[in-house]
């Protein structure tokens, strides 16, 4: 759970906010959600940050789109 938000960062990653979804359903109720979320939203940020600073291939675009999609939703 720790390292999970680095490598978040990184573009193509589905797999991992598929972990970080199931995580973040574990602690619905929890004390701990708000700050889980917290660190989603950085490395959803930085991510996105990360994808724009690079070339801009069109073939990221659904990536940059899915990530838009859940920065709206930690938001």
């Amino acid at each position: 759970m720790d390292r999970l938000p680095a490598a978040l960062e990184r573009a193509g990653n589905e797999e991992s906010w598929a972990v970080a979804d199931a995580i973040s359903t574990v602690l619905k109720n929890s004390e701990e959600l708000h700050s889980w979320r917290r660190r989603l939203l950085s490395a959803c940020i930085k991510g996105l940050v990360a994808m724009y600073s690079s070339s801009k291939d069109e073939s990221k675009q659904e990536v940059e789109r899915s990530m838009l999609l859940r920065l709206e939703e930690l938001l």
